[in-house]
């Protein structure tokens, strides 16, 4: 049978991992092992707290629990990488540290892989959600069912909307460790490079459940590691390290290009100068008009904006300051009962 690794990059969030332990021991089928790696965080000893207060309960299970302190700061990259290094099943499940699983979360995920076992990498519907798992703000997803993504059914671009939110993704764990390299340490998007790799060679599988929940709200953690805090600062997106974070996609994809693959770069620049400037300029208003100015230069500066979105998104912060806040929840409000109602993504 096909094992199944949980796999959590853990730092400084003791409260939100005991909730994703207990969702893990919630499902209705659990995964062959759940492993924490831990990123030489300020809250070090109440994380090893709370994993060892599980060790009875998972003692009871055919389910183990791993758990790894790094001895220096990986960072969110290194840490990524890390899991699959440390992990002892086939497939790696990822989830963020304060990310749950739903409870057919691993059964789904068995029986895709069996259905698809040539695949490397995995993508899955997902969940945001507010103070309590159960309080779900909306749900996303790309495809109507499940399928394989890859070249002869897509363009380029999709790639990175199936692989920005890291929780719930599904990656063949000796697949990803024949690719490991840290070159993109310091983007934040190791999993783009891995996504990027397997669109290429395997396709991307897509799971059409929704198996995971994201936590909405929760500040950043970046800029711990050497390779993060020149410019990110913890808590926050700042508009230096947003644009770090869009030079390393286009690096990644510049370089997945340069296999044979021509048209990715293009095509992420495209995605970002138009779709993904929404959702980075949605964050702008309680930021500022400063800060949205120097985001549109930074964006500028990586020639990002040369589709009309950005401009127009920087004109409305600027004259409607944190107002502006409420026309972007307005439409994400709007966009989200369309797509649910009539189940057409837009």
């Amino acid at each position: 049978m096909t094992t199944i690794t949980v796999a959590v990059p853990s730092f400084s969030r003791p409260n939100e991992l005991r909730e994703l332990i207990e969702s893990v021991l919630g499902a209705d089928e659990l995964p062959d092992e759940l492993l924490i790696c831990e990123d030489r965080s300020p809250l070090r000893d109440e994380i090893a707290a709370v994993v060892d207060s599980y060790r009875e309960a998972f003692a009871a299970t055919a389910c183990r629990l791993s758990y790894v302190e790094n001895e220096q700061n990986l960072g969110y990259d290194g840490n990524i990488r890390n899991l699959f290094q440390q992990a002892s099943s086939d497939y790696v499940l990822i989830l963020g540290d304060d990310d749950v699983i739903y409870a057919n979360a691993i059964a789904e995920s068995r029986r895709f892989i069996d259905a698809h076992p040539g695949i490397a990498f995995i993508s899955r519907t997902y969940s945001r959600f507010s103070a309590s798992p159960r309080d779900i703000i909306n749900t996303t997803w790309l495809r109507g069912e499940d399928c394989v993504v890859d070249p002869s059914n897509s363009t380029p671009n999709l790639v990175f909307r199936l692989c920005g939110f890291v929780g719930g993704l599904i990656v063949k764990r000796d697949w990803a460790n024949d690719k490991a390299t840290t070159r993109y340490d310091g983007s934040l998007y190791y999993q783009f490079y891995l996504a990027c790799l397997a669109y290429y060679e395997t396709g991307i599988g897509y799971i059409f459940a929704s198996i995971v929940g994201g936590r909405a709200g929760n500040p950043p953690l970046f800029g711990s590691a050497e390779h993060e805090k020149d410019v990110h600062i913890p808590g926050s997106y700042r508009p230096k390290g947003r644009a770090k974070m869009w030079a390393g996609l286009l690096r990644i994809a510049a370089d997945v290009d340069a296999l044979g693959h021509a048209g990715l770069y293009h095509s992420m620049r495209n995605e970002i100068a138009g779709r993904q400037s929404f959702h980075i300029f949605e964050m702008m208003p309680v930021q500022g008009r400063k800060a949205t100015l120097e985001l549109f230069c930074e964006l500028r500066r990586l020639r990002l904006t040369h589709k009309l979105l950005p401009w127009l998104l920087t004109t409305f912060i600027c004259v409607f300051g944190s107002y502006a806040g409420l026309g972007f929840a307005l439409f994400r409000k709007l966009q989200f009962s369309i797509e649910g109602g009539i189940g057409v993504k837009m």
